[in-house]
């Protein structure tokens, strides 16, 4: 999974996401992405630093350390995870592709793509046949798939022939994508990338 976010601190944190990276300073942090900084020393330092706001800049944000402050470190931690959650479930964008309206021809064209090893992860969860092309996740209802005379096993077998991954809940990684996005499932093949 790619990296999302960072928290600055010298003391080691245990349990942490996997989109997160802890380094020890400030300068091997992207601050492009959000960065927490922990401690109240270290986030002083900062310009534009008051105790009674978290927010130190544009992506940075700083809390008390565990030693400091153990329920608002574990408040703003969590609060931390989820800003990075929604930020970018916000930016994936996400189409429905209708078989029935997209004719025959962009049907086997989308096929021919997804074969052609331009993606490297399919999802299939509760009927749903999700992946991820050009930035944007896109579906496939593999009932309709069936309704069009299209045998989903047929098409399933196909794309493992070309050597298509196809996951499902079981796989741990997936199980893990799931619990940081919740109900967003659907995203899970663009972090699969």
């Amino acid at each position: 999974m790619e990296i999302l976010g960072y928290i600055v601190t010298g003391k080691k944190i245990p349990n942490i996401e996997g989109f997160v990276r802890q380094v020890d300073e400030i300068e091997s942090a992207d601050l492009t992405k959000p960065t927490l900084i922990v401690g109240w020393q270290l986030a002083k330092q900062f310009e534009g630093y008051d105790i009674l706001d978290r927010k130190l800049g544009d992506n940075l944000y700083w809390t008390f350390s565990r030693t400091e402050n153990r329920s608002e470190f574990e408040t703003d931690l969590k609060k931390f995870y989820d800003k990075i959650k929604a930020d970018v479930i916000e930016k994936i964008p996400y189409k429905y592709v209708d078989i029935i309206k997209i004719g025959y021809g962009k049907a086997k064209k989308l096929l021919q793509m997804v074969i052609s090893g331009t993606l490297n992860t399919i999802y299939i969860n509760e009927g749903m046949l999700y992946f991820a092309v050009n930035g944007t996740v896109c579906g496939i209802s593999l009932s309709v798939l069936e309704y069009c005379g299209i045998d989903q096993e047929k098409v399933l077998g196909r794309l493992r022939a070309y050597r298509v991954r196809i996951v499902g809940n079981d796989n741990r990684r997936v199980y893990r994508l799931g619990r940081f996005l919740g109900n967003k499932k659907y995203a899970i093949p663009y972090f699969m990338r």
